[in-house]
């Protein structure tokens, strides 16, 4: 082994020191509370109500790691990268609420060992998905996060102006509706899932200029029947939390609710074909692993089957750019 290959490895394994740090900060607040201005190091421990010596061990770090600028240990101020997408007020760059999320999954994936050899989640899968009211805000606002960037995307890549009516299936925060309901002001938007989810994405909606018509349906998608028919169904990054029977059964659901003429949209970070290509899908896979009982990432191959198992025809697969992970499928019903 070269010295290089060491290198390489530790990197590997030393990543947690930077990503705890960013976590730590984050938990505390410590850029939400010096802002974009700068504040003293007693300010900032008399505020989370701890000693001056022990804040400075956590301050150094996030200088060290250029989130935080200090020339004096006394008086520190947010780097330009932390103001730029770690504060609130940054709008659709903020990565706060995302970042928290990698958090929860690194606490899941700090146990995949077990869960390769039991085929069982790490921890309670309905927590983040409306068990926990807490846990529940956070991930759907983590997802709001993930989606505010990429939802622009999918609206340029996704033709909606033959739709009267969409259907988000899953819709999580709502933003991908929301965005493609700014394109389409005369598409009325139905947003589906929890009712815990729906509250946040009540809040979300606020943050755009809407002129559509939006309904919000606090259903359970897998165990209530799914009412009405829509022009265009929107199903994104859903499924590889069902795995393989459950989204086949909800695909087949759901072409009585497709208009003719309609659509169904498959939004995914798919695998590669042979579960060897990207980075991020693959990673994804093993969040599932640990954080679903049933779910699995799926292949563009894959689902295209089950689409077309359900009915759909014609089914077209757009990859979007090269820096989204998403991508979508299309599947029509004539």
């Amino acid at each position: 082994m070269t010295i290089q290959d060491q290198i390489e490895i530790l990197s590997l394994a030393e990543g947690f020191f930077h990503s705890s740090v960013l976590f730590a900060l984050l938990k505390l607040r410590v850029f939400e509370s010096i802002g974009d201005k700068s504040k003293t190091l007693k300010d900032l421990a008399d505020e989370l109500n701890t000693r001056t010596d022990t804040l400075l061990r956590l301050l150094r770090a996030g200088v060290a790691l250029k989130l935080l600028e200090s020339k004096d240990e006394v008086v520190f101020q947010a780097a330009p990268v932390a103001q730029s997408v770690l504060l609130p007020s940054s709008g659709d760059n903020y990565l706060g609420n995302w970042i928290g999320n990698l958090d929860y999954f690194r606490a899941a994936l700090a146990r995949l060992d077990e869960a390769v050899l039991t085929s069982r989640p790490t921890i309670e899968p309905s927590a983040h998905l409306g068990s926990d009211a807490k846990s529940t805000r956070e991930f759907t606002l983590a997802m709001h996060n993930y989606a505010s960037l990429r939802g622009r995307e999918l609206a340029h890549f996704l033709d909606t102006s033959d739709c009267r009516t969409l259907l988000d299936l899953g819709c999580g925060p709502g933003t991908y509706a929301f965005h493609l309901g700014v394109c389409n002001p005369n598409m009325k938007l139905y947003l589906l899932d929890l009712p815990a989810v729906l509250e946040v994405a009540r809040e979300v909606q606020a943050r755009y200029q809407l002129e559509n018509e939006v309904h919000y349906l606090p259903q359970d998608a897998l165990a209530e029947e799914i009412s009405g028919s829509y022009d265009m169904i929107l199903v994104s990054n859903t499924l590889h939390m069902l795995g393989e029977n459950a989204s086949r059964k909800l695909i087949k659901r759901l072409y009585p609710s497709v208009n003719r003429g309609g659509s169904l949209v498959i939004q995914a970070q798919f695998l590669g074909n042979h579960c060897l290509q990207g980075r991020w899908p693959i990673l994804l896979d093993l969040i599932q692993l640990c954080i679903t009982s049933e779910g699995r990432n799926h292949s563009v191959d894959e689902t295209k089957s089950w689409l077309s198992e359900a009915g759909f025809e014609g089914v077209e697969y757009c990859p979007m750019t090269l820096l989204n992970t998403n991508s979508f499928l299309r599947g029509y019903k004539n």
